[in-house]
């Protein structure tokens, strides 16, 4: 491997989370610490302000979550119900252990006295020995906050009810109380003479000393932003001079105010990789300023002009990598960051919800999910629109198929392939658990697919299960991949991550044989692909690149051999993704960057893939999936009884007794022979089938959430209701939505999509939150119908009526709509982005938050209370109008 490059490194890094900080008492110092991962040991890092590097790091017992510098290198470190003073050579001087509740909370200027927390009592102690000083007893509340003065004569203590209390330190007498709200944070000025005070409503207030009476006019807030509400202040401070306060506020912005006026200052906003309200420290000198509590590095500003004093780190943690030709690029939590390759320029797209992952085709188009949305982008944007949307949100990453046209998404029980460039349901695989991973096999013909077992499936015109084969080790799926012949690997890790057992399977897809299995107890394996046919590569919590010889996959081994000593004592228990575009691959690295390296295939295996065209006999496995029957209403589950154990939240009998009748089907009320489907619900006994099978019962058993797919309309079955082609099938359908919307009726979709409802009046359905993508619907009567969360992208629209129907939310994106018309609609947070839309009358509609970007409105009629749409420089409008 060559031409190793790395995107998003920065000082004040190690692998870690940090959770806790301090500068130690000459500034020149920053201490950290740094949970690994395990809960029983923690560790603490010194790095040298000046270059940003670590010059120390102890192991200490405990999850610890605070850290305090002392004098001479040493600290004072704290979790939950343990402290520990430790030398600086890093050995222990003393240990304080009391219960849970027991938090280290605060330190004196001169690093001679602590205050240590417990529910509503505070303990001043000595750092010496960690006798108690003072114990200070809090009525009203728990203790949040507490802070010394600069000269050490005066603590003030803050509760969860909001009451301030200012103390004598040094004789632990109390000298005034003020009653606020909920106290977050609080800071003296240098000189004594102020208090700052950050509550859990977003205000910030400046107080007179000794009399905890507010300055005026100082009032600081602090806001999630518009409409959003209160971001409630974590912590506060003051300049050296004491002329300027700080705060930082839940929405991730450190403010700073004018003393005493309260006027606004410079803000600086915290990187997104940090958590929300992550701990922050001022030096003693006031020249730096440091967030923490993050899985990346730790950020530190110059204080003289609130500028970084270290590039922009990679976000943090990394969900999901990408590679173009031009570009790496980088998924996590709360943004997508790319690189130029060649100038490591950056870009970064806020992210809106996790999980979030990427994906990128060889043309250099990327594939970005965010939650449940699936955006398809020339290069990073906020301005892209969503391309579909996943029918709920994703459980595992992306995968692509070999041709680029489709993407296979994990979507809690389901497995779900789009057609990219239709955005196009292709198909819809329903499993018994939660899937984490998919992808493709050889030519695309099948597609893999794991949940607690590994499935194929035939992707035809109508995909079908091909075999379930069973996982060996039962862990938890993390990497899942299919080599140009069709051999799978898989990596997996222990549910139980005490410790990091991971391991690697190699399966012959052919047979459902699990041909070895590779242990790794020294890392957490992540991502896998072939490179060739007869290497594996494994991205580890390591930040290494582990291969395996493939060459004979029953006996294949690792290439990097695994220590005999080997322990996962010191581990950041983090799967990591990796990402392939030909002989470069992207890996995350030790430290949290991502690392770019070239890597040349292996020998390809010269055999004829194996594309799995004869359906061969079905091989029992692990987790077997439920088929649904075929036929029309009656017929459909004509013969079948049910049997139904335990508790049910949406199957209730109201629910499934008339729709069961409808089909066909009856309800046994006990075990009988004549049993074929055992549903079983929350808290079922074991016993039920035991004693089904001793009846002689032959029957399948389904989840709740499997029998409630099992009752959902075919395709058929719904084109002949909404057609109204059998006896009462406007009443049956709304009957049977009217459940299921109940029963929350957007985590179960008919498949509408392409379906050709053309000409029909269908105001009178219930149409909430179905698919309708690229149906013909031309000419369709949707007069007063309630199309709430309904999807028609590129859907046939051409003449279609919505007078006095209810839109809201409704996706039209790039939908043929000429000639439509809204007459009274409610068209608020609607799609209309690349839509056609020449000569459609909305001139009566109520229209509000609506995107037009890239949509053609040329001779459309516009209403007069259009207010807060979405345009771009593609957008074109009616003659005369402006938005």
């Amino acid at each position: 491997m060559t031409a190793r490059r790395v995107y998003g490194a920065a000082p004040f890094n190690v692998p870690g989370e940090f959770i806790g900080i301090d500068f130690s008492p000459d500034s020149k110092h920053l201490w950290a610490a740094l949970s690994t991962g395990e809960y029983s040991h923690s560790h603490v890092v010194s790095f040298d302000v000046a270059s940003g590097n670590a010059v120390k790091q102890h192991k200490a017992n405990g999850h610890l979550r605070v850290v305090h510098a002392l004098p001479g290198n040493e600290v004072l470190v704290g979790g939950w119900g343990i402290i520990h003073r430790l030398s600086a050579k890093g050995s222990v001087v003393w240990t304080l252990e009391d219960g849970q509740h027991l938090r280290l909370a605060g330190m004196s200027a001169d690093r001679s006295r602590f205050v240590t927390i417990e529910d509503n009592v505070a303990q001043v102690r000595d750092v010496e020995g960690h006798a108690v000083v003072h114990k200070l007893k809090e009525m009203e509340g728990d203790l949040y906050a507490v802070a010394f003065s600069a000269d050490g004569a005066w603590l003030a203590t803050g509760s969860s009810k909001g009451v301030v209390r200012l103390f004598d330190a040094r004789t632990g007498k109390a000298q005034a109380k003020r009653k606020s709200t909920r106290v977050l944070a609080l800071a003296f000025s240098p000189s004594g003479g102020h208090l700052l005070v950050g509550h859990g409503n977003g205000k910030v207030e400046l107080w007179d000393l000794p009399t905890l009476k507010p300055v005026k006019p100082f009032v600081g807030r602090h806001e999630f932003g518009k409409g959003r509400g209160p971001a409630g202040c974590r912590w506060v401070g003051f300049s050296a001079d004491g002329t300027r306060a700080y705060s930082l506020g839940n929405e991730g912005q450190v403010r700073t105010w004018s003393v005493p006026d309260g006027d606004d200052g410079p803000t600086l906003k915290v990187p997104s990789r940090h958590l929300q309200g992550p701990v922050t420290v001022l030096s003693p000198d006031g020249r730096w300023l440091a967030s923490g509590s993050t899985q990346g590095a730790l950020s530190v500003w110059s204080m003289e002009d609130l500028a970084p004093i270290a590039g922009a780190a990679a976000p943090s943690p990394i969900l999901g990598l990408a590679l173009t030709p031009d570009t790496v690029v980088a998924a996590s939590n709360k943004a997508f960051v790319s690189w130029d390759l060649g100038s490591g320029a950056r870009n970064e797209v806020e992210a809106n919800f996790p999980p979030t992952d990427v994906k990128a085709l060889s043309s250099g188009t990327l594939v970005r999910l965010d939650h449940s949305s699936i955006y398809v982008e020339k290069s990073l944007s906020e301005s892209s629109p969503e391309a579909f949307e996943l029918v709920s949100y994703a459980s595992g990453p992306l995968a692509l198929s070999r041709d680029e046209t489709r993407i296979a998404a994990p979507a809690q029980e389901r497995a779900q392939v789009w057609v990219l460039k239709r955005s196009l349901l292709h198909a819809d695989l329903v499993h018994k658990e939660r899937v984490q991973a998919c992808a493709f096999g050889p030519e695309d013909a099948w597609l893999a697919t794991a949940d607690d077992a590994l499935h194929l499936w035939r992707l035809g015109k109508k995909p079908e299960l091909i075999r379930d084969i069973a996982l060996d080790g039962g862990g938890h799926v993390e990497g899942l991949a299919v080599s140009p012949r069709g051999w799978i690997a898989v990596s997996m890790i222990e549910i139980d991550r005490d410790d990091a057992d991971s391991w690697l399977l190699l399966v012959d897809p052919r047979s459902g044989e699990t041909l070895c299995r590779l242990d790794r107890p020294d890392a957490v394996l992540g991502q896998v692909f072939f490179a060739g046919d007869t290497r594996v590569v494994v991205a580890d919590s390591l930040g290494r690149l582990l291969h395996v010889d493939a060459t004979d996959p029953a006996n294949a081994r690792w290439l990097e051999p695994v220590p005999e000593d080997a322990s996962a004592t010191s581990l950041v228990k983090k799967a990591r993704p990796i990402a392939r575009l030909g002989d470069t691959v992207a890996h995350v690295g030790p430290d949290g960057s991502v690392v770019v390296e070239t890597l040349k295939d292996g020998p390809r295996d010269k055999g004829a893939p194996f594309l799995l065209d004869a359906a061969p006999k079905q091989r029992s496995g692990k987790n077997v999936l439920a088929q649904k029957p075929e036929g029309l209403f009656e017929k459909r589950l004509e013969g079948a009884r049910f049997l139904f154990g335990g508790r049910f939240r949406d199957a209730t009998p109201a629910f499934r007794e008339g729709l069961l009748k409808e089909l066909g089907a009856s309800v046994a009320a006990r075990p009988d022979a004549q049993v074929t489907h055992l549903v079983l619900g929350n808290g079922a006994a074991a016993s039920v089938a035991s004693g089904l099978k001793a009846k002689g019962a032959t029957f399948a058993e389904l989840s709740e959430r499997h029998f409630m797919e099992l009752l959902l309309p075919t395709t058929a079955e719904a084109l002949a209701m909404l057609r109204n082609e059998v006896k009462d099938g406007r009443a049956r359908w709304n009957s049977w939505r009217k459940r299921y919307l109940d029963a929350q009726g957007e985590r179960f979709p008919v498949p509408l999509q392409g379906v050709d409802l053309a000409g029909l009046k269908l105001g009178a359905y219930r149409l909430q939150v179905l698919d309708f993508t690229e149906a013909r619907l031309q000419g369709v009567d949707f007069t007063k119908a309630d199309l709430t969360d309904t999807v028609f992208r590129g859907a046939d629209l051409r003449e279609a009526k919505f007078t006095r129907a209810s839109c809201y939310r409704a996706v039209f994106s790039g939908a043929k709509l000429r000639g439509a018309r809204f007459d009274g609609a409610d068209v608020t947070w609607n799609r209309f982005d690349g839509a056609d839309l020449r000569d459609v009358d909305f001139s009566g509609a109520k229209m509000l938050s609506v995107d037009f970007r890239g949509a053609d409105l040329t001779g459309a009629k516009m209403p007069g209370n259009a207010k807060e749409s979405k345009y771009d420089e593609k957008t074109r409008w009616p003659k005369g109008y402006k938005p």
